[in-house]
Parts: structure tokens; C-alpha cells; sequence
């Protein structure tokens, strides 16, 4: 027998996309599994409908072609070199032979001189959408016959019903549907692996991510997701070169990237594999016809082999990614000390909601002195946090954590129910003042949250006037829904208050239209103005700026008594701080308020 015709040498583009397809055949993790009635009965029709002995779903490996699933041939795997399949594989198009003992390709083929005798072969391949093709779905028969386009169009359609079964399989065996990496799962699984069978061993986690979600979904406005979807398989292919074998790369996230480095591997892989990554990465790709400089953040850690460590690991490469991202350098190694206040945010979160059902927050109040009369006509509730666990967690703290949740409804909810039933039991003890809550732009945008402050007032018998929402310069120009709901808040008679001003925005352009009554200045801007001109004269050209648009004027921050009289002599109409009153406990403030002067009902504070 003559020796086969071999093909020609592949150049090294071919080669690197051989590399490629390589990669994203053996990541399906179909080669060598288990029979599949889903496969089989796509080839059983195949046979049928073609009325040929023997089709086969072909996936050519690098020696081999292996079938999984196949009706007509007995053998699961034969050589690559004699495989047509493999033909249409490196064409990536259809291929039909209509007689192979006429055709110089295969002519001499074993497979055509010996058994199964084939004479004429069609495939159809499977490709990825990124172009790999993973193998053919082929009808064989020992006799030569033509093959119609029409025939030909049902057997590419067979081909695509073999790809989605594939797609099937990779959702099961945790790929991702854009890149055919391994995914998030399966790297979890592949850790948990690697610590059964080389426990104790020291690991490198590589997170690698190419944009931040803001930059992604400005990309996927501007140009669909279809051409980012490519981008990300052109990068994918490219860090599979990149990786070494003996590591595993996987996609994570939209734009991240991960690459598992496990103790096989050279003791100088964990500086080598992220310096060739970054450099490559620093290159411009080209997305769309556009080159586009990628904004790449790189976090490493380092972990033992054991089911503690691993299952905290993709954590904590996040935590060293997002450290690299907010010193903004491409690169930073887990540490400890940056990751514990996360961990405590963390922690303190998933605290709260049973910490406020067992009672663990309570309000205090501060009172609020009208510098016009001497007389405090109003106070501001505070939420305070006594935990058995945390101890006294700082409102900043907690708050601030609050706000980034749905939370921040039911906890401002409940604050707004206790404030109104003090005031109600601070009214039948004959103490009328008016009560501020804060309030956060989530809490503005909640369609119900108009409601909530009616049926709050209403619960508690609380005149509308009675009641002040506090909320921050940032959130009162947050948009159009914030500052309609404020309208309907001025429009039932409760006051509005613009926290912290000169410290956001301040926006002037739009000051002049803001639905708000008082304006606080923040204690940033009055706690130096005994000693400094600069800052007084701030604080002045504030309080006159303010009187002139027609709001009242707060400080906040009140000190010393040096800062009170400059404050009053300055025209400002209210202060409160520290040299006044601390917040008070609910039970302190009658005698409180009682004993600094005689009150009488003010809505003006």
C-alpha cells in the first residue's frame, strides 16, 4: 500500500488557531465521556434520512479522531491521519466526496482500501462561534452516490441540532457560552478536586479583568454585544498562549479572567505567567474596526490546598483586584489588612436585619436651637447600633453600608415610625418640637415611600408640618423621580432640609430651584471660623447667598460658644452641635428642653 498523503505543514497562524481549537475541543470535556442517547439519536436519524450504514459525530483531538456517538462502525477512535473528518476540520467548510477511490486524497486511505470500505463521505462541522471547529457530523457509505445542496443544507442543519446538544453539555459541565472557557463553577469544582488529591500544596490565584461593569456597559451601548462578544474570544485565544499547560484558565465574569497556577508548577511562575499577561494585555485590541486601550486590574493570592483556603479564594483575589483597582496600578497581592474592613462590612450587612428585629438600634436626638428666639424648636433623629457582638457600631459605619442595600427602606421605615411615636409621647407630656429624619435618594425613589410618610403621620397623629426630612445635597439633584417625589413632599406641608451643604456638588446653577426650605451647613465649614477669615467669609457669603434665594440657614457643628455668637451675629437662623447638646436618649429630652427654657409651638426649625 502506498504511504498516505500527508497534508501540508501548517503555517503559523494555522498553528496558533490549531493551538486554539485544541484548547476550547478539550475544555467541552466530551472527549472520552460517556455515551449519549442525545448525540445518538441525532446520528441514528442521520442514518436513516440519508439512508447511508454509518455516521458519526467526529472530534478530531491531535492524533486522534474520537466519536461520540456513531451508528455503522464499531470502533470508537481512529488515527487522525487517516481521518476525513479532520479535512474539513482544517478547511472549516463542508467537505463531500462523492467516490473516495477517485479522489487523490484518499485513495490509498486504509479506511477506503480496507475496512469499513468507505467510498463516498459528507460532513457537515462543528464550529464554535468563534470559528474553532471541534469535528464533523459525517454520513458514510461504501457505495460512491452525489450529494444534493438541498441535502447537504439538512445535513448542516443536523450539524447545528449536534452543536446545541454540545452547548447543552458545556452549560452541565460549567463552561462559558461566549469564551467555551471553564466558568466560575468549574473552577470551584476544580479546586475542590485539587485539594483531595494534593492537599496542603501552595496556590496561585490569577484574577485578571478587563474592565470595570461601568466600562462594559457603556461598550455594550455603543457597540452590542456581538462585537464584544468576538473581542472576548480574540483575547480568550490569546491568553490560552499565554497560560502554561500545567495551569488552568477560566472566565469568571463578564470581563474577568481567571488562571489557576497550581504547586507543580516552576517556583517563578507567579511573576512570569501575570508579566507576560499585563504586557500583552497593554496592547491595543482592536474591537469594531477600533482600537481600544483595555483597563486591566490585576489581583493575586496566595493559598494553601485545603478546603478552607480554596472555597475563600476567588474572594480574596477579588479583594487583591479591587486593591490594585483603587491604587490604580495593574497589579496588587492579596492582603490581609486591606481585605478586613470589607470582611467587617461584610459581616456588619448580614447583621443587621435581625440585630433590628431584636431591638439591638435605637434613635437619639439632637436638639436644634433657633438663633433668633434662643429657643430650641426642633430636633433631628439619629439611629445608634449597640450590638452584643460588634459593640457600638458607628453610624457612619453602618449607615453607609445600609444605603447600598434595599435595607435602607425598612430601616428608614423604622426610623420614621419611631421618631413620629416620640413625638406623639413627647406631645402628651406637653413638648412641641419638630422632628427631622434623615432620608437617602433610594428612599426618594421608592414609589411607596410617599405613602409611608401619610400613613406615618396619620398613624401617629402628626401634623405634616411637624415632621422634616433631611437629605443630602447629592441626593436632591440625584434626578428628575428624586425631585418630583420632594415636590410631593413640600406639597403635604413637610419640611425639607439640604444636608451637608458645601460639601457635594454644590451645584449653583440649580440651587435656586431646589425644593427645599433650610439649608445645613456642614460642621466642615463651621468649626474654623473663629479662627480663620477665609473660612468665615465662606460661611457669610453662604448664609447671605442662602437668605437671598429665600431658604433659612442651619449650621451644623456648633462647638464653642466663640462660634454660636459669631454664627448669630452673622444672620444665621439656627444651629446645633455639641456645645449645645449632645444627642439626647429619648427619655432626656423633656427635662432637657424644659429646663433650657419655656418652649412654645414652632414649626421653623
Amino acid at each position: 500500500m502506498a504511504p498516505l498523503r500527508s497534508s501540508p505543514p501548517l503555517s503559523n497562524e494555522e498553528d496558533e488557531h490549531e493551538q486554539q481549537r485544541l484548547f476550547f475541543l478539550r475544555s467541552t470535556g466530551l472527549l472520552d465521556s460517556t455515551a449519549s442517547e442525545a448525540f445518538d439519536r441525532i446520528t441514528r436519524l442521520a442514518s436513516s434520512f440519508f439512508q447511508v450504514p454509518i455516521s458519526l459525530v467526529s472530534l478530531v483531538d491531535e492524533q486522534r479522531q474520537w466519536f461520540k456517538s456513531g451508528v455503522g462502525l464499531s470502533v470508537r477512535e481512529t488515527p487522525r491521519e487517516v481521518s476525513f473528518c479532520a479535512h474539513a476540520v482544517r478547511a472549516r467548510a463542508p467537505l463531500v466526496v462523492p467516490d473516495a477511490q477517485l479522489d487523490a486524497r484518499f485513495a490509498d486511505n486504509p479506511l477506503v482500501t480496507g475496512a469499513p470500505g468507505i467510498r463516498f463521505y459528507a460532513g457537515a462541522p462543528l464550529a464554535l462561534p468563534g470559528g474553532h471547529v471541534l469535528g464533523s457530523l459525517c454520513v458514510i457509505d461504501t457505495r460512491p452516490r452525489t450529494f444534493s445542496a438541498a441535502e447537504l443544507r439538512l445535513l448542516q442543519d443536523l450539524a447545528a441540532l449536534v452543536m446545541s446538544q454540545i452547548d447543552l453539555h458545556q452549560l452541565a459541565g460549567r463552561v462559558h457560552e461566549v469564551t467555551r472557557l471553564p466558568n466560575r463553577s468549574q473552577l470551584a469544582e476544580d479546586l475542590r478536586a485539587a485539594c483531595a488529591t494534593a492537599g496542603g500544596g501552595a496556590c496561585v490565584l490569577m484574577l485578571v479583568d478587563l474592565m470595570g461593569s461601568e466600562t462594559m456597559h457603556s461598550a455594550i451601548r455603543a457597540i452590542g454585544n456581538e462585537p464584544l462578544e468576538e473581542a472576548l474570544r480574540t483575547i480568550a485565544t490569546q491568553l490560552v498562549g499565554l497560560v502554561p499547560p500545567y495551569a488552568g484558565l477560566y472566565q469568571v465574569g463578564e470581563s474577568r479572567f481567571a488562571v489557576l497556577m497550581p504547586p507543580q508548577g516552576p517556583l517563578d511562575a507567579s511573576e512570569a505567567v501575570p508579566a507576560a499577561i499585563l504586557a500583552r494585555l497593554a496592547q491595543p485590541f482592536w474591537i469594531n474596526g477600533l482600537p481600544v486601550q483595555l483597563e486591566v486590574s490585576t489581583g493575586l493570592v496566595r493559598f494553601a490546598l485545603t478546603p478552607e483556603e480554596a472555597s475563600d479564594a476567588l474572594r480574596r483575589a477579588t479583594a487583591a483586584l479591587h486593591q490594585a483597582r483603587d491604587a490604580q496600578v495593574p497589579l496588587a497581592w492579596y492582603d490581609t489588612a486591606c481585605d478586613a474592613p470589607h470582611r467587617r462590612a461584610y459581616t456588619l450587612l448580614r447583621s443587621i436585619p435581625a440585630s433590628l428585629a431584636q431591638g439591638e438600634f435605637r434613635l437619639v436626638y439632637q436638639p436644634k436651637m433657633n438663633l433668633h428666639t434662643g429657643r430650641y424648636t426642633g430636633v433631628e433623629a439619629l439611629a445608634r447600633w449597640r450590638s452584643p457582638v460588634h459593640g457600638d457600631v458607628s453610624p457612619g459605619e453602618f449607615v453607609a453600608l445600609i444605603e447600598t442595600t434595599t435595607l435602607i427602606h425598612d430601616f428608614t421605615e423604622w426610623i420614621l415610625h419611631k421618631a413620629l411615636e416620640q413625638l406623639a409621647a413627647w406631645r402628651a407630656q406637653g413638648v412641641q418640637v419638630t422632628m427631622a429624619v434623615n432620608v437617602s435618594s433610594q428612599n426618594l425613589q421608592h414609589p411607596r415611600f410617599l405613602q409611608a410618610l401619610r400613613n406615618a403621620c396619620a398613624l401617629y397623629d402628626v401634623a405634616p408640618q411637624e415632621l422634616h426630612i433631611e437629605c443630602t445635597e447629592s441626593d436632591v439633584i440625584a434626578g428628575t423621580r428624586t425631585g418630583a417625589a420632594l415636590e410631593a413632599v413640600r406639597a403635604m406641608g413637610i419640611g425639607i432640609s439640604l444636608d451637608d451643604f458645601g460639601t457635594g456638588y454644590s451645584n449653583l446653577a440649580c440651587l435656586h430651584t431646589l425644593p427645599v426650605h433650610l439649608l445645613k451647613l456642614d460642621q466642615s465649614l463651621i468649626k474654623p471660623v473663629a479662627t480663620d477669615e477665609r473660612a468665615l467669609a465662606l460661611v457669610r457669603s453662604l448664609i447671605q447667598m442662602g437668605h437671598t434665594l429665600g431658604y433659612r440657614l442651619l449650621a451644623e457643628g456648633v462647638e464653642t460658644a466663640e462660634v454660636l455668637d459669631i454664627l448669630r451675629r452673622e444672620g444665621c437662623d439656627a444651629a446645633q452641635g455639641y456645645y449645645l447638646s449632645r444627642p439626647l436618649e429619648a427619655q432626656a429630652v423633656p427635662a432637657f428642653l424644659l429646663g433650657a427654657q419655656a418652649l412654645h409651638p414652632a414649626a421653623d426649625a
